[in-house]
């Protein structure tokens, strides 16, 4: 996990304390975490948190030679949830924070085993849980090594697995009765927000046939059983992040629209919390905005329309959103599936004008490019070849040149002999095809159908071929060799 230090972070996590947390919380200022080690001495130890994909260092500290240490502030406040102790930039032990005031003891022969908690009756239940879980784990790990070298036919390897089972049921057994005796505390929300769906056997037809899509549609459709979306802790923990990013990316068909979907059931069940809605909403936005995937910039721009300019939030000022209505507005006319954009310009010889609604052909790639440009040299040449092999086909290739002088531009052209549709502003800027086509680097590709609508947008020449002939196959045109 890496680990970040931000010199002044200390005093943006108080301000926004007082957004995010209880008023109980924000008026009970100042926090004081005494520890005791045994057999551990003369170190710096560190305070780390969790939030989101991140884990960050909150505090620093010196240990004596007794194995005492202390992280005390009396005007600074820890935010609720998951913190570490840090060593060396390794982990000694997780705690977690729903008190100011806490106590530990213990020693390094076995840290969690050993751990004893005041003034915490939430990391009384959390240590439970751990020392458990280590009790059984080593249990498990020596029946495995009996295990190792068996025949796993015998009655012996069988016996050992079914141990491992009872095991296994043991610990299920005490999950759940913690659930019961302590519901809706953040050991239970964290342990529940831990667990991925255990599916059980698929229905079979009246012919005795499996359903093929049953396991995945089960464990998508239960994955956030028992989940608490109301607790924003667990945001602070090392969980809320990582079932967020398995669901939308793991769970969920890699398409804009399905995408749209997932992210906006996740977003419906934080929404009521700001804390979480925020986090979620801003990394989303900031993943699908930068995202180098073809298509998905039609994520972006949903959450944008549907989750910023909807809705509006508090915590986004008005300059920012003006940014984002602006980003989204250029891109929103170039999504795949949409008519793309008219682009007039004239031709080399400056005197016609052509526009791209007038070009007849069963697929139309747009190319903005220029001369100067070092991806250009290398791609053009590239796209000319390949114009060849498909123009009989029913390819057509509009060059739009970018640059406002064209007289390299046309050089260029008769050199690499490209005669294709050749197009150019000549620099009096009245075709507008930058801004329409958000030109911001070169070259930018864009393949169309017939009607000229968007098929796939700024790929490299191997990528447009494949695209091409992955839709002759749909047509059932016969490879050109």
């Amino acid at each position: 996990m890496k680990l970040t230090f931000f010199p002044r972070f200390k005093h943006l996590v108080f301000i926004l304390s007082f957004l995010f947390l209880s008023p109980q919380l924000a008026l009970s200022q100042g926090y004081d975490i005494q520890m005791k080690i045994k057999d551990f001495s003369d170190t710096t130890v560190y305070l780390s948190y969790f939030y989101g994909a991140g884990q960050f260092y909150r505090d620093t500290t010196e240990v004596d030679s007794e194995g005492n240490f202390s992280f005390v502030n009396e005007e600074d406040t820890l935010e609720h949830g998951m913190y570490s102790i840090l060593v060396n930039n390794k982990k000694m032990f997780d705690f977690l924070v729903t008190e100011q005031k806490i106590s530990f003891q213990s020693d390094t022969s076995s840290l969690i085993a050993n751990m004893k908690v005041k003034g915490s009756k939430e990391n009384e239940i959390f240590f439970e849980y751990l020392k458990f879980l280590d009790l059984k784990n080593a249990e498990v790990k020596a029946i495995k090594a009996r295990m190792k070298g068996l025949d796993q036919e015998s009655a012996e390897y069988k016996k050992h697995l079914a141990n491992i089972e009872r095991v296994d049921g043991e610990v299920r057994a005490f999950i759940n009765e913690l659930h019961e005796k302590h519901p809706g505390s953040f050991t239970s929300n964290f342990i529940y927000a831990l667990e991925y769906p255990r599916v059980p056997d698929p229905p079979k037809d009246e012919n005795g046939v499996e359903d093929s899509s049953f396991a995945f549609n089960y464990f998508k459709e239960h994955f956030f059983d028992n989940f608490a979306w109301d607790d924003p802790r667990l945001l602070r923990t090392s969980t809320f992040h990582e079932k967020m990013e398995y669901y939308i990316d793991k769970l969920t068909y890699q398409q804009a629209d399905s995408i749209n979907k997932a992210i906006d059931f996740f977003l419906g069940k934080v929404e009521d919390n700001e804390a979480t809605y925020k986090y979620a909403l801003s990394y989303l936005t900031s993943k699908y905005e930068r995202s180098q995937v073809m298509g998905m910039d039609a994520v972006f721009v949903h959450l944008a329309k549907e989750h910023f300019i909807k809705k509006r939030p508090s915590w986004f000022s008005d300059k920012n959103l003006k940014k984002l209505v602006e980003k989204a507005n250029s891109l929103d006319p170039l999504l795949i599936g949409k008519k793309a954009p008219n682009i007039i310009v004239k031709d080399t010889a400056m005197e016609k004008f052509i526009q791209l609604y007038d070009i007849e052909a069963k697929y139309t790639v747009v190319y903005i490019w220029s001369p100067e440009c070092g991806h250009c040299k290398e791609a053009t040449p590239k796209l000319k070849k390949l114009y060849d092999k498909y123009k009989s086909r029913g390819v057509e290739v509009f060059g739009v040149g970018n640059e406002f002088e064209n007289e390299e531009w046309k050089k260029f052209i008769i050199k690499h002999n490209l005669n294709w549709i050749n197009g150019s502003d000549g620099g009096d800027f009245r075709s507008n095809f930058r801004t329409l086509y958000d030109v911001y680097s070169t070259p930018q590709t864009y393949l169309l159908d017939e009607n000229k609508k968007i098929l796939s947008k700024k790929m490299s020449v191997e990528s447009l071929e494949r695209m091409l002939e992955y839709y002759f196959k749909q047509e059932g045109q016969k490879e050109v060799n």
